[in-house]
């Protein structure tokens, strides 16, 4: 996790538990842990291991024995792996079996590591990934290059043995998969869709996640939906407009017959209709004479470009209103930088030292070069790759911040702050010195886990 984000997300999520530990009202000395799966070949103190992220973000934390904690290992050899596999089995049945079994699901419906067309009565095994579990995976390794194509599972059959399931999803790319797995064919096309087959499953999911199920995305079927509301008749016009792919003002009779809406358009005339929920989606946007003027504008930003990205028309018309705006970024951004830029860094520093004729900075400068050059041509040599040096976090930082005060005296008279971190010390100690009298939180909250959602739970911290 970037700087400072992992310990908001801690005290957020697993604080509670911490402090009822703490107070004793809560006690894991008892409890026999099984991990669902890990990526073959990865050494467990790898950042990206499950092994190290369970003790960086639970074990370490709780009073449960280390002799009750099971994580598969990625580095069994490939000669001992079924032994393993079978022994992780006995080890599962020998404790009773799983009393609760903890679920996240892959984009493609994976659980655990059982990608598609993965048999129900699978057991623990070792398993090829899927292309899109690679591709999501992309964003904790950085390189597709450096991911594990294999990983040690839990296989379907031990997860239906479990005597509950709950399985969790958020964030809207997850909801086309959640309504698969859910609403579609019982099949290992989408391997979470066996769990409709379990006797005791709980899915917990946030609205985003949910949006597309049957009861989310046309709750109007239920019947007894208060179409009075215009909320609601706008929810409904837009689903048919997006299904017929359509802007609202082609919609047709039959485009919401096939929707089962008629009873809305019998009631609206449909030509008013259109022209009503236009109306509405309109008065959403807000014109630049309706936007602050002449105050202090604050733009809290987790990345040094995502202002730019969601807000940056905004930001031209705060501009054309006289305000005065700082943008502040909340992490180093630093996992975003290639080391292509790094080098390119370096190189530019070492022309620029000898243009100047400064040999000491020159001197530095080489010895720097020849360190980096070194790093990278291990980091290249290493199968997953490992953590920058001091260094190059250093550089990457630099050329995160030469970007974001580039776009904003690109866009006009914009100040640029960097805080050490999502930490709600800093953030408020902002506020008392600039004094804003408007707050921009920018950022994408439909993955809970990422620096954005982060970010925005320590801003209202």
């Amino acid at each position: 996790a970037e700087d400072g984000i992992r310990d908001v997300e801690r005290s957020r999520g697993l604080g509670d538990v911490y402090k009822r530990q703490k107070e004793g009202k809560v006690d894991f000395s008892q409890v026999i842990t099984f991990n669902l799966d890990e990526y073959y070949e990865l050494p467990p103190t790898h950042e990206n291991s499950y092994n190290r992220f369970m003790d960086d973000n639970l074990f370490n934390f709780i009073n449960v024995k280390r002799e009750n904690i099971h994580v598969p290992q990625g580095l069994v050899p490939p000669d001992k792996i079924d032994a393993f596999c079978q022994n992780y089995e006995e080890a599962i049945k020998k404790a009773g079996g799983v009393d609760i079994q903890l679920l996240g699901i892959g984009r493609d419906g994976h659980i655990g590591f059982n990608e598609p067309l993965s048999k129900e009565d699978s057991r623990m095994r070792l398993v090829e990934l899927d292309p899109i579990t690679l591709n999501d995976a992309v964003r904790e390794f950085s390189n597709i290059k450096l991911i594990p194509t294999k990983a040690i599972t839990m296989g379907v059959g031990t997860i239906m043995e479990a005597k509950k399931v709950i399985l969790i999803a958020t964030g809207d790319h997850k909801a086309s998969i959640i309504k698969e797995s859910v609403e579609g064919e019982c099949s290992g096309k989408v391997v979470a869709s066996y769990l409709q087959k379990h006797k005791n499953t709980t899915f917990y999911l946030d609205k985003a996640a949910a949006s597309e199920l049957t009861k989310v995305s046309r709750p109007w079927l239920d019947g007894g939906f208060d179409w009075s509301k215009v909320e609601n008749r706008a929810k409904a016009v837009c689903f048919v407009s997006e299904q017929q792919k359509k802007a609202i003002e082609g919609l047709e009779m039959k485009d919401f017959e096939l929707h089962s809406l008629l009873p809305l358009v019998q009631a609206h005339e449909l030509g008013n209709l259109k022209k009503e929920i236009i109306s509405f989606l309109k008065a959403k946007i807000i014109p630049i004479d309706h936007l602050p003027t002449k105050q202090k504008v604050l733009v809290l930003s987790p990345h040094s470009d995502d202002e730019f990205i969601s807000l940056g028309g905004t930001l031209q018309k705060l501009l054309a209103n006289s305000n005065e705006i700082m943008c502040a970024h909340m992490t180093s951004g630093t996992s975003s930088v290639e080391d292509c830029e790094v080098q390119k860094f370096i190189y530019a520093k070492q022309l620029h030292d000898v243009a100047t004729g400064d040999k000491a900075a020159a001197q530095k400068t080489i010895e720097l070069v020849e360190k980096i050059t070194a790093f990278l041509q291990k980091k290249r040599e290493s199968r997953f790759g490992f953590p920058d040096i001091d260094e190059m976090t250093a550089i990457k930082s630099i050329v995160r911040k030469a970007e974001a005060i580039s776009a904003c005296n690109y866009l006009g008279n914009i100040t640029c702050a960097f805080l050490p971190g999502a930490k709600v010390d800093a953030i408020w100690e902002l506020f008392k010195t600039f004094k804003p009298t408007v707050i921009y939180a920018c950022g994408d909250l439909t993955d809970p886990n990422s620096p954005h959602r982060i970010c925005w739970r320590a801003i209202q911290k």
